[in-house]
């Protein structure tokens, strides 16, 4: 589990895209908003495979896949690509405490149609599973990126639910942000993901389905909302069986604070996921971890490089994907 590996190089997975049929291990019924739920045909429409396959990449260690019998899919937020979010974060630290971490990038840099990014997340659980279909798959999402892991959850609940093993939300505006600051251009992620959107009713309309292990951490210093509010920001969907931690509450330390970049940085958060991880709860985590600021892979530098640069196109690192994206969303659901 604590085995030290080399420097983190992420390389294309390129494997196929097909239509699977899977079966719902729930034993309770969940309604979903959707007039077409997918549930027996995983339809991928409107989704280039070239563009989801140059957009998926897998940690290179094949000793570390052979050991491993999980594989971590790492969601990127708002203007940001997959290796510019992750890179130097849970990318470079989960294969020290025995994960194989992947990441996919999301349109446009998760700017474009949240439902567009939904298919992107969907496809990428069924390519892992399809080439390592002996590996259980999770997720760890940061911010805007929770919102297209929603899209997954809720227009592909049963494949999601048969496919996903844990899903742990760092940051996540599941409610909606509840005002948009001057600085972040209205683009169409952003207006799905401003509180009252039809986007934002469609997905809190039902549960995230059973069969998966739901956590959900916010800074209180988040800036995407008040601290009076900040809970209630990230909170599952009604009914969805999962917590919401605030991790300065977790550890009591009520003066540590956390931005909402920091949040991928932070030690004590990083404890959370991992634990929550290895057995979906959150009984047995160091509770002594948050006194250190920093692992060696949560590279303070990477840290600073994406709160300064994150939002050019400079830092996105990877993954050509401009071609046959849509532009703009009319916030309904194809």
């Amino acid at each position: 589990m604590g085995k030290k590996v080399g420097l983190v190089c992420l390389v294309a997975a390129v494997i196929g895209v097909g239509t699977i049929f899977v079966e719902n291990k729930n034993s309770k019924e969940n309604v979903y908003a959707s007039s077409k739920s997918f549930e027996t045909d995983l339809d991928f429409k409107n989704v280039d495979k070239e563009i989801v396959e140059n957009s998926l990449w897998l940690y290179p260690d094949s000793e570390l896949l052979n050991n491993s019998d999980e594989i971590v899919l790492l969601v990127n937020g708002k203007d940001n690509t997959g290796f510019g979010a992750w890179s130097w974060s849970y990318a470079a630290q989960l294969p020290k405490d025995g994960f194989v971490p992947a990441t996919i990038t999301l349109p446009s840099r998760n700017t474009t149609d949240l439902q567009y990014s939904g298919k992107f997340v969907a496809a990428a659980v069924w390519l892992l599973k399809d080439k390592y279909p002996d590996h259980k798959v999770s997720i760890v999402a940061h911010s805007m990126g929770n919102l297209a892991t929603a899209w997954a959850l809720h227009y592909r609940p049963t494949f999601m639910s048969k496919n996903v093993e844990t899903y742990v939300a760092l940051g996540a505006p599941f409610q909606g942000l509840p005002v948009i600051p001057d600085f972040i251009p209205l683009v169409p992620a952003i207006r799905q993901a401003t509180r009252g959107s039809d986007f934002l009713a469609r997905i809190n309309s039902s549960a995230f389905p059973n069969g998966i292990n739901y956590l959900s951490v916010i800074s209180k210093n988040d800036e995407l909302t008040t601290s009076d509010d900040v809970k209630s920001l990230a909170t599952l969907p009604e009914g969805t069986e999962g917590e919401t931690i605030i991790p300065q509450e977790f550890y009591n330390k009520p003066d540590s604070v956390i931005s909402h970049v920091g949040e991928m940085a932070d030690n004590g958060i990083y404890e959370l996921a991992k634990a929550f991880l290895n057995d979906g709860s959150t009984q047995n985590v160091d509770l002594n971890a948050a006194n250190e600021k920093y692992y060696p892979a949560l590279e303070i530098e990477g840290l600073e490089l994406t709160e300064k640069y994150g939002t050019k196109p400079a830092h996105a690192g990877d993954a050509p994907i401009e071609s046959a994206e849509p532009k703009d969303s009319l916030d309904t659901v194809q």
